[in-house]
């Protein structure tokens, strides 16, 4: 049903505005008019886009020169490049350099707080093809302007001012620094100095045992000469010692053979190695015995022989008495020596002692001492070198630059945004629609039975009256209409639509509204 009321509503509708048309015309056409004014008067609007790499600083750096050790210091300083962009000084130092536009009014100050602020609102900092910060080394710088040079002239010399912001920005930065640094060597110079001081007054008190004061606290040194001098008196103690033994040792078998020089025979040659005319008496009385007994042997001890043996061996004994008692006091005086030499010793060996008790007395403040200078030693090194790194990033700021732009900034072919046909067009299309609207507002619409659609909002219209329905009503039900013949209609009325079906009072009173049917009625059956 709906397909055949289609093509009769559409030409409803056509009618409908070709009646109206003194609404819907002209509002288009002022609509068009108005949009193409503004298409021809709004300036163009152009964009230009400077590619740049950043880099981060070089300098104290020794593998991987300028490049980001992370992506949170990558993205921290992007976003400084984007503050430094959009900050008030760079705008102003970037308009004054450019000039105002060439159709500008004539000012008495150039540029206002308002054309900075119109400046940052057509600049923007963004890495490419919509990537996030921190992504890319990459950065696009895109300026909007009303013309093509200057948009271009903008973008160009926005670059050049970040580019110098940023020098100084790093310059400030590193003069601080180098403040900060020259004031950290100084007082590391004074520690240094001071621990020095310290050191020079402990060693000056150890005076010649500085040497081995300093073997002592250098493990790795090994021993000094003070202990390898102990070390050497030590074992003179312990050979003089055993040296003393042995000669007393002897003595007592001197004493013993010189009352009975038989006993000498029994004594090794060990203890006669310092006797050798003992020792020559020792064996001479041997062979003396050895030759009686031989002649005892075969004569009798009253022969002449024997006797003259006997006599020999006699006299052995007497020279060896003698030799004896000279023995015995020379090596009496051996003795006294040998003890002298023993007191001697141990006493150089306690002046060494003591000596060596009083290094390790001071060793651990002396240990002390040289660390303390040690580490300011390091501390006043660790300020040089950052305080040259500091010097080197303070030059590199001035000669150096943290942005790299990537050849010349670069245009589109058109303006940006709607073009003037667009604009044109949009404002024809957007007339008509309005008109339009207006008809369907203002005007009844095609099978309202004569109402409006703003009627469906506001309620009745001024004109319905409550005395009774008006010709043509279809929604009057037929239970308002004065009965006649029992239908429900006068003889006298106009043919008129049927009314409005009630499916639900129709089949309780029995009424078929399809019997009443009007002649050319297009839903009789």
């Amino acid at each position: 049903m709906s397909q055949l009321q289609l093509p009769h509503q559409v030409h409803q509708y056509v009618k409908l505005l070709r009646d109206q048309w003194k609404i819907w015309v002209p509002l288009s056409v002022a609509v068009f008019l108005l949009a193409a004014t503004y298409a021809l008067v709004k300036p163009d609007e152009w964009q230009a886009t400077q590619s740049m790499i950043l880099r981060d600083e070089a300098a104290g750096q020794l593998s991987g020169q300028g490049r980001f050790d992370s992506l949170d210091t990558m993205k921290a300083a992007q976003e400084m490049v984007v503050e430094v962009a959009r900050n008030q000084a760079v705008l102003e130092a970037t308009l004054e350099e450019v000039g105002p536009p060439p159709l500008a009014s004539p000012r008495a100050k150039w540029p206002t707080l308002t054309d900075i602020e119109s400046l940052r609102k057509n600049v923007q900092i963004s890495p490419p093809n919509g990537a996030e910060f921190g992504t890319t080394e990459v950065l696009h710088l895109t300026v909007n302007a009303d013309s093509r040079e200057r948009a271009f002239l903008l973008a160009e010399t926005l670059y050049k001012q970040i580019d110098k912001t940023l020098k100084d920005i790093r310059n400030r930065r590193a003069n601080s620094v180098i403040k900060e640094l020259q004031d950290a060597q100084h007082l590391a110079q004074v520690e240094l100095d001071r621990a020095t001081a310290a050191l020079k007054a402990e060693e000056t008190k150890v005076g010649s045992d500085l040497g081995e004061l300093r073997s002592l606290n250098d493990t790795s040194s090994g021993d000094g000469n003070l202990r390898n001098s102990w070390n050497q008196i030590k074992q003179q103690i312990r050979d003089g010692e055993s040296d003393l033994a042995r000669k007393q040792e002897q003595l007592k078998i001197l004493k013993a053979a010189q009352d009975d020089p038989d006993n000498l025979i029994a004594t090794p040659n060990q203890l006669l190695e310092s006797q050798p005319a003992l020792r020559r008496l020792k064996d001479g009385l041997v062979d003396a015995q050895l030759r009686t007994s031989e002649l005892q042997g075969k004569m009798s001890n009253s022969h002449p022989q024997v006797q003259s043996a006997m006599a020999s061996e006699e006299e052995v004994r007497q020279k060896l008495r003698s030799e004896l008692a000279l023995a015995i006091r020379g090596l009496d005086a051996d003795i006294q020596v040998q003890r002298s030499s023993l007191a001697s010793i141990e006493k150089q060996e306690k002046e060494v002692r003591e000596r060596l008790d009083s290094l390790a007395s001071i060793r651990a403040p002396y240990a002390n001492l040289v660390a303390d200078v040690e580490k300011c030693t390091l501390v006043l090194r660790e300020a040089h070198q950052k305080l040259a790194d500091a010097k080197a990033n303070q030059r590199a700021s001035e000669t150096s630059s943290l942005i790299t732009r990537i050849d010349t900034p670069t245009l589109g072919e058109y303006p940006i945004g709607p073009s003037k046909t667009v604009i044109a067009g949009g404002g024809l299309i957007g007339g008509m629609a309005l008109g339009i609207g207006l008809v369907v507002l203002l005007a009844p619409t095609p099978g309202s039975e004569g109402r409006r659609w703003t009627d469906r909002l506001w309620g009745r219209r001024a004109t319905d009256t409550d005395a009774g329905p008006t010709p043509g009503d279809r929604r009057t039900v037929a239970s308002s209409q004065p009965e006649v013949n029992g239908r429900g209609r006068r003889a006298t009325d106009q043919p008129a639509l049927p009314p409005v079906s009630y499916p639900e009072i129709e089949r309780r009173s029995g009424f078929d509204r399809r019997d009443t049917a009007t002649p050319g009625d297009r839903r009789a059956t």
